[in-house]
């Protein structure tokens, strides 16, 4: 193997060639025509032939598999060599190849990247983006002099780019010359200037200024605490760093010339700061991304000179005409509102009405008339009114209602448990809540005012309301628009709501948002929110930076497409089909197209904006603007007020573009004035109606439907554990907010849930081959091959934590347990208090479970699920004992001094007399014996992994026990599992008043007055799948009653529990075995077992999906191959393995010992750590910062990762890989 010197030599001999192979070419290579497409028709095979050659090419660019991409970008540059967007487009696939290893294996390849950046150069010399891939590409080759000369080339295109600049300093710092280092200092303040609301650029600025001691890092300081305001309290909670005093006595410490001081708190804040999804965000404004300057499409005159075949009209919409609905009673005058759901859980649609004096409810009959069910006075001036569940009371449909939805459940159960929605009205009066309560004696509905008690009851002059979960803890938040600005509230649960705001960087007062629209905008999986104003003619959105934290931007917009920072009123769609969300917008009684790129998580382009041509003007007075698919063609057509009724234009998939054009169908009349339209299926035919409130009348135009299908989507966020389902408390119940996917032969269809029920139509395709769901909480389902025309049920999956281990038994890989369960690092047990972890911990293997493989102990483990496992070393030792003794280590989680290090010997197990939960129910025959029978000491379930108070309760008193002359030495060992709370959720019950926390196992035993007495505040506990841990008893019995209660909230089961009485230890040897290779590699997903009772999912290693399963983390992970240096020795050299990878360890066997009648187990050491990709882990979707062993705590804000230089060559020499995040994002785009 070469050294690293002699690499470095090898590659800077190949670099000088390259130059002047560079130079050659420049002078060499002709002149490239650089006008548009020849005015020449092209034939439409031809075109089809081009654009297959684009989105394929654009497609497998965007996937990372360039070996893919090339060709067909080289193809297009040969077929269109005067465009643009060939040479582009290949200049980025080749400078993306260009890895040290690739320059060193392939001369050939690296002169061709040099060759095509050139000849872009030579086509498109205005283009400051030509000058930048070449400075990219002279960069990634080493030659920084030629970058250099390049950038300063972009910077004359583009002098007023905070971009170009920020590269340029980049460049110039790796340049060793101090007029050069001077200049990057210089770039960079350049930089700053341009862009100084640029947190990431303001903390790289602020180490340069304190750095040459000037006074002006006082107002540099100054804009940290401004930017980093939204921050400081959830920074504070974390880890317990005040922001804005460490900055305050930056200042003075300036002031006093104490610039160590100011060095050392520079460096904490930019340590402190940079993992932050803000600093993120502005960094990616900054580091611009290669694919960022893809070009996506052909220009306007390629079209123009296809020969395109006519164009196919969709197929109309019939509608019947108007139909007033028939009500029992005459509707209260002064309608203002109306809603249709599922409001009494029978499920049929029934209409929920706001009128000037009351909300009223009512449901069909089998007459067709609709009568009342709950009414309650308004006693105020409200506009609006809003069907959602705030309190998650999930309860048990009644039989009729839930043999109804049985007949049209397809996944996986019936919806026989339903939460009900509860009503909130809005308007000039503020905001009033109603609690939709069942009364069992009567069988009937009511309405419940539910008081507000702060600011939020004095909130007047609202103009919008959302319901959505921006804190992403489970539950529905509210955001308010009122004629003042703003705010955010959090939902605590009780029907109380506390105000956010706070947190937030908020729009300006004057914005008075009238409509706000929940989406992920730029697809990082949390919630953005997009506001448009009738009264200011103002758009934004609010990014979304986690934990309940946002920032208000304008839409990155060049001036041409500015007028989307103008939209009235606007809705999602997705025109063509790019998996990135498009707009449909009103500005100025004009209906908008936006067209956007994103070209990766957290990134959107605004790529065109362009007026719907065949709409008529939008009715300013009554702004009407509705999306859905009338003709179940696969497209979301378009419904809008005009000056003669409402306007449908149909979508149609265009050929040419493969986008989405509007085609004007029909003018909707109704006979009187339209107040409220809604979309919505009454009839439940599969087609959506139209459903107008005129005049105090509710008048339906029934939609006669076609012969294409459809499916209606329901989301139930609940879990089912055997028979049993709950509410998982992980997402609100109807997943609202959640993204809902649909692929159907070419159709892919985006949309995010906005009530009970989500409808898609699918044309002449009679399955749907996928749907995805991505649940609020980051969480994906698939959901396979899905015949239409019904209505289908998908419920919350089952998430786990932590890598898996699987152990070679003789004959296959089979599942054994998780592993690093006493480590998670970020995890939070409440606002403010961050989770102990404990890096090591030794678990045992039965020797039954580990047999030889040719010659070797093998171990596979895997990381399956959301998160980064951080291996820093992995030992397997053989224990060898008797055959009539049992080991035993303490399987446990808890800090050190309960979970210490010993092996634990059994030779005469003693089960317990009698063994009993809270309710005195006998579960003895379930814990009694290591069988998988597993006992549920509890009923009720309030929460995943919160439930009622329960307890187990073990009567000890055997003869054994009795029969000893002084007071017995009692060792307990317990077998169990248990299903957790996730931080989301500890987060939710931390701020919900009437829900108790989480309380771990604590141990009480009877006193001298039979009562019970906690003599274990905290006795530890089995860490996720089944595990033993040892429980020591000696001392802790206050009498000779020898009952012990292990009393916790958690959801716990127990396999089994026995004893041990005065044993003393056993004889064992115990061998360390060699580790002889470690290998890390990409597997795949296992098949989930589900257990048929209250055991623990396992999983199939022999049944694989090597499909990417979750959403992407950001950082390095290790690059595959060999590892066994990383995991040899605790030294902090860490094996970091994402979602989907798998480490194979081979260990040496070791000769027995010359002991007849002994047998051998395992016991296998691991250190390392945890992180769960959950949206409320502290930076929880990165991989960095990363941990070690010396940390006081996670994250460690006064603490510097070890500035080892083993440990940093590991960043650039293992830790390279990135997660695929197309792969992720555009699964289900492509058939």
């Amino acid at each position: 193997m070469p050294s690293r010197s002699s690499h470095f030599a090898f590659i800077v001999a190949v670099i000088l060639f390259l130059i002047a192979f560079a130079v050659f070419i420049t002078v060499k290579a002709p002149p490239l025509n650089q006008g548009p497409v020849a005015k020449e028709l092209i034939s439409y095979e031809k075109a089809n032939e081009l654009l297959r050659f684009k989105n394929e090419g654009i497609a497998y660019l965007e996937n990372a598999q360039y070996a893919e991409s090339d060709p067909l970008l080289e193809r297009l540059t040969e077929e269109l060599p005067r465009e643009v967007i060939g040479f582009r487009n290949l200049t980025i696939c080749r400078l993306l190849q260009l890895t040290p290893e690739k320059i060193q294996a392939d001369q050939e390849f690296a002169k061709q990247a040099i060759s095509t950046v050139n000849q872009l150069i030579q086509i498109a010399p205005d283009s400051g983006v030509s000058y930048i891939l070449s400075a990219r590409i002279y960069t990634a080759l080493g030659d920084l002099q030629q970058a250099l000369a390049a950038l300063q080339r972009a910077i004359q295109h583009y002098p007023e780019d905070a971009a170009v600049w920020y590269e340029l300093s980049e460049v110039q710092k790796q340049i060793q010359k101090s007029e050069v280092q001077k200049k990057a200092k210089s770039s960079l303040e350049k930089a700053w200037e341009l862009q100084s609301d640029n947190l990431f650029l303001t903390l790289d600025y602020l180490q340069v200024v304190v750095g040459q001691k000037a006074e002006q890092a006082v107002p540099v300081f100054e804009k940290v605490k401004q930017l980093a305001g939204p921050l400081a309290d959830s920074v504070k909670d974390h880890t317990r760093l005040d922001l804005n005093k460490l900055i305050d006595d930056s200042v003075t410490a300036i002031r006093d010339q104490k610039w160590n001081l100011v060095i050392r708190n520079a460096r904490i804040l930019r340590n402190v700061l940079i993992a932050e999804d803000l600093v993120k965000s502005d960094r990616r404004r900054v580091e611009q991304n290669p694919l960022e300057f893809v070009i996506h499409d052909f220009p306007p005159e390629f079209y123009t000179a296809v020969e395109w075949p006519a164009r196919q009209k969709p197929l109309t919409v019939e509608l019947a005409e108007p139909d007033p609905l028939k009500f029992s009673r005459e509707l209260p005058p002064d309608i203002r509102d109306l809603q249709i759901a599922d409001f009494d859980l029978d499920g049929k649609p029934d209409l929920i009405l706001l009128s000037a004096e009351q909300v009223s409810v009512f449901t069909q009959n089998e007459s067709g008339i609709w009568e009342i069910i709950a009414n309650q006075t308004s006693n105020g001036d409200y506009s609006e009114v809003h069907a959602v569940d705030l309190d998650a009371d999930v309860q048990q449909l009644n039989q009729a209602a839930s043999n109804e939805k049985k007949e049209q459940i397809l996944f996986p159960v019936s919806p026989s448990r339903d939460a009900d929605l509860d009503l909130v009205l809005s308007g000039k009066s503020g905001i009033k809540v109603f609690e939709n309560q069942w009364d069992s004696k009567t069988g009937k509905r009511r309405l419940v005012l539910k008081a507000q008690k702060n600011d939020l009851a004095v909130l007047s002059d609202v103009l919008a309301v959302n319901f959505s979960d921006i804190d992403h803890d489970g539950d529905l938040d509210l955001v308010a628009s009122t004629s003042r600005g703003l705010s955010l509230w959090s939902n605590r649960g009780d029907f109380s709501f506390q105000d956010i705001s706070m947190n937030s960087q908020l729009p300006p007062d004057s914005l008075a948002a009238t409509s706000i629209v929940r989406v992920d905008w730029d697809r990082d999986v949390d919630l953005d929110l997009i506001l448009c104003s009738r009264e200011s003619k103002q758009a934004g959105y609010l990014e979304n930076l986690r934990h309940g934290r946002f920032r208000w931007r304008q839409f990155d917009a060049k001036e041409k497409e500015s007028v989307i920072n103008q939209f009235e009123e606007c809705r999602l769609v997705d025109f063509d089909r790019n998996g990135s969300w498009d707009l449909i917008g009103v500005s100025r009684a004009q209906m908008m197209l936006v067209e956007t790129n994103r070209p990766l998580p957290g990134s959107v382009q605004i790529a065109s904006v362009r007026p719907l041509k065949e709409s008529e003007p939008v009715n300013a007075e009554n702004t009407i603007l509705l999306t859905g698919d009338l003709n179940n063609d696969g497209v979301l057509d378009v419904v809008a007020s005009s000056p003669n009724g409402l306007q449908l234009c149909l979508g149609t998939a265009e050929q040419k573009a493969g986008q989405t054009v509007y085609v004007k169908d029909q003018v909707i009349v109704f006979p009187k004035p339209i107040q409220k339209i809604l979309l919505y299926d009454l009839n439940q035919d599969g087609s959506l109606d139209v459903i107008a409130v005129t005049e105090n009348q509710i008048v339906q135009r029934q939609n006669k439907g076609n012969d294409y299908h459809w499916l209606d989507i329901s989301l139930r966020a609940e879990q089912v554990k055997g028979e049993v389902k709950s509410a998982s408390g992980r997402v609100n119940h109807y997943g609202i907010g959640s993204l809902l996917e649909l692929r159907s032969g070419t159709i892919y269809q985006p949309q995010i849930v906005a009530g009970q029920s989500t409808h898609f139509g699918l044309g002449k395709q009679t399955v749907a081959e996928a749907i995805r769901v991505l649940w609020t909480n980051g969480i994906p389902v698939n959901i396979i091959n899905v015949k239409t025309d019904q209505r289908i049920y998908e419920k919350q999956t089952l998430m786990g934590s932590c890598p898996y281990l699987y152990t070679w038994d003789g004959e296959q890989f089979s599942f054994y347990t998780d592993l690093l369960w006493a480590a998670p690092i970020g995890l939070q047990f409440g606002k403010g208090i961050v989770a102990p972890c404990r890096d090591w911990e030794f678990l045992k293997i039965d020797g039954d479970r580990l047999k030889e493989k040719d010659g070797f102990y093998e171990l596979r483990v895997t990381e399956e699920l959301w998160e980064a496992g951080y291996f820093d070393m992995v030992e397997l030792m053989a224990v060898y004992h008797p055959s009539d003794v049992e080991i035993y280590t303490n399987e446990k989680v808890g800090p050190p001094e309960i979970a210490e290090v010993d092996i634990h010997t059994v030779q005469h197990p003693q089960t317990p007399v009698a063994a009993i939960n809270h309710e005195g129910h006998d579960v003895l025959s379930e814990i009694k014996d290591a069988d998988d029978r597993y006992a549920k000491t509890f009923n009720k379930k309030y929460r995943q992994g919160l439930t009622e108070d329960h307890f187990l309760e073990l009567d000890l008193n055997t003869e054994a026990v009795l029969n000893t002359k002084t007071p017995p030495r009692l060792k307990l060992f317990l077998t169990g599992w248990i299903y957790p709370t996730d931080t989301g959720i500890n987060l939710a019950l931390s701020e919900n008043p009437s829900m108790p926390s989480p309380r771990p196992p604590s141990l009480s035993v009877p006193d001298e007055n039979g009562e019970w007495k906690t003599v274990m505040p905290f006795m530890g506990f089995p860490g996720g799948k089944t595990k033993t841990i040892a429980v020591d008893l000696a001392d802790q019995f206050l009498t000779n009653d020898y009952r012990v209660r292990i009393n916790t909230n958690m959801e716990f089961y127990w396999d089994q529990a026995f004893f041990t009485v005065d044993e003393e230890s056993a004889e064992f040897m115990m061998r360390v075995l060699p580790l002889e290779s470690a290998t890390l590699k990409y597997r795949g997903f296992s098949t989930p077992i589900n257990h048929p009772g209250n055991g623990p999912e396992r999983y199939d290693y022999e049944s694989l999906s090597s499909d990417i399963q979750w959403p992407p983390m950001q950082g390095g992970f290790t690059r595959y191959g060999d590892v066994k240096t990383l995991v040899e020795s605790a030294d902090n050299r860490l094996v970091i393995m994402g979602a989907g990878d798998e480490m194979r360890l081979r260990f040496a066997v070791s000769a027995a010992p010359d002991k007849p009648g002994w047998k051998r187990d395992f016991i296998l050491h691991n250190v390392g750590w945890d992180k769960d990709a959950n949206l409320h882990t502290i930076l929880g979707q990165s991989v960095k910062p990363l941990p070690f062993r010396e940390m006081g705590g996670y994250p460690y804000p006064t603490q510097n990762y070890p500035d080892d230089k083993v440990l940093q060559q590991d960043q650039t020499q293992y830790h390279t890989r990135r997660q695929n995040s197309a792969r992720f994002w555009n699964a289900l785009q492509k058939p």
